[in-house]
């Protein structure tokens, strides 16, 4: 009979450590809704920075951070008026900007982010990179909440864009881009998205 108890005890345990650990994040950034799951048992931090603003863009930026070299930003863009969103230069912009960043790319890939079409650049460090751990991947994904193709030509147009940096292990890279929802308020409400305030 002690054993029973025992292991039901130990399944109890274990049954409210897994769903511990597959608990949501929810946070507000200006007027969006952002929620997404880790789904992993490191430690972390959720922080909501301050909005950049210009002219032309408001850039707000929500920071996940483990230590100094592990951690995540999801940083949305909206823009004042509708931009290029086409997908492909956007790529090799990003491309280019981890060989500044003295990164080499590994893979370029199309992914899709909360139902949305967008795509992640794998790089490593270069050889000569001493700043970071070598064995430290860095992931970068991009899409847009609402880009829309053009009548003018082979491109498309949007005024609001997400990108996922991370340098998580891929599994929790994954879990963060697979699960991330970002909604506009107003939908939010009507959604019954439940949103935490700020850490």
């Amino acid at each position: 009979m002690n054993r029973v108890r025992i292991v039901l005890a130990i399944a109890l345990v274990l049954m409210l450590s897994s769903l511990a650990i597959s608990a949501p994040e929810s946070r507000q950034l200006g007027d969006y809704a952002v929620t997404f799951d880790l789904n992993t048992n490191l430690n972390y931090e959720v922080t909501v920075l301050e909005p950049a603003v210009t002219e032309s863009v408001t850039i707000t930026p929500l920071q996940i951070s483990t230590d100094n070299t592990t951690g995540a930003t999801v940083i949305i863009s909206e823009y004042n008026e509708p931009i290029d969103a086409t997908l492909m230069p956007q790529k090799q912009i990003s491309v280019l900007t981890a060989a500044l960043n003295l990164y080499n790319v590994t893979s370029v890939d199309d992914i899709t982010v909360d139902g949305k079409e967008g795509f992640m650049v794998s790089a490593v460090p270069a050889s000569f990179n001493t700043m970071v751990p070598a064995d430290l991947t860095r992931y970068e994904a991009v899409y847009w909440l609402d880009s829309e193709k053009c009548e003018c030509g082979p491109v498309s147009v949007g005024t609001t864009s997400v990108t996922i940096t991370s340098t998580y292990p891929e599994d929790v890279t994954m879990n963060l881009i697979n699960s991330l929802q970002i909604v506009k308020s107003g939908a939010a409400a009507a959604s019954g998205v439940q949103i935490e305030p700020p850490a």
